[in-house]
């Protein structure tokens, strides 16, 4: 079962909004779809909609305490919540690093959540060797006394470099493919999705890859798009 995830971000500005956007997505035998939806949103769409899977996009991770404008993952996990999205290179890009994002993950997994950890290198590396020191040097931040193979860690390989600039042309599928062989050799026997900016006219190229699934940004707010993503997925299974 690949698992499809879209990220909405700060996205859309109503409650009938974010109803009208699930029910216009299609549901698949073979594919999960999970959302990560404005937190104000979690509890209206759990309710309505039992069979799909929702997460936050962000979490503290502290359990409680005087934290003025955060949200803990205990808390995620009392309303329902499925999983939560840590280490976007939106986040990063406003003030976070990987060993507040390390802290992050502990606290998901201790709440039993779905910790999806988004990594990749921030500009293009076209030396593999280097490109994989950049790799190493994150994970080794990351998940520091963590198991790497704990079963509730999703890794989603994000190029920050590729998000949101879809003009700049796509990740090849070859380094994806290097990223997947790298992590399998570390252990990593877990799911790895893909989320480097995911549109209809690059997604072909990466069907043919050992991944387990996509997390999909702007094209997730778009049900045509979103749809005919799956559609494309769906077949390649």
């Amino acid at each position: 079962m690949k698992t499809v995830i879209a990220n909405w971000k700060m996205n859309p500005l109503s409650l009938n909004e974010a109803l009208n956007l699930v029910k216009k997505y299609k549901i698949y035998k073979n594919l999960d779809i999970w959302i990560a939806p404005p937190y104000l949103y979690l509890i209206p769409l759990i309710t309505k909609f039992r069979k799909i899977k929702f997460g936050s996009q962000n979490i503290y991770f502290q359990d409680k305490g005087p934290y003025t404008g955060e949200i803990s993952p205990k808390m995620i996990k009392k309303i329902g919540g499925k999983f939560v999205i840590i280490n976007h290179s939106e986040r990063r890009k406003i003030g976070e690093n990987f060993k507040i994002a390390n802290q992050k993950i502990i606290s998901v997994i201790n709440s039993n959540l779905t910790a999806i950890v988004c990594l990749g290198e921030d500009k293009i590396i076209k030396n593999i060797k280097i490109l994989k020191s950049e790799w190493q040097k994150q994970i080794k931040i990351l998940f520091k006394n963590i198991n790497l193979n704990n079963k509730s860690i999703i890794l989603a390989y994000e190029p920050t470099w590729a998000i949101s600039t879809y003009k700049q042309g796509s990740v090849s599928p070859e380094i994806v493919s290097e990223f997947i062989k790298f992590i399998k050799n570390l252990g990593f026997n877990n799911k790895i999705v893909y989320g480097g900016s995911v549109f209809i006219d690059n997604i072909k190229i990466y069907l043919d890859l050992p991944l387990d699934g996509f997390l999909i940004g702007s094209q997730s707010l778009k049900p045509k798009n979103f749809n005919k993503i799956c559609d494309l997925i769906d077949k390649s299974i």
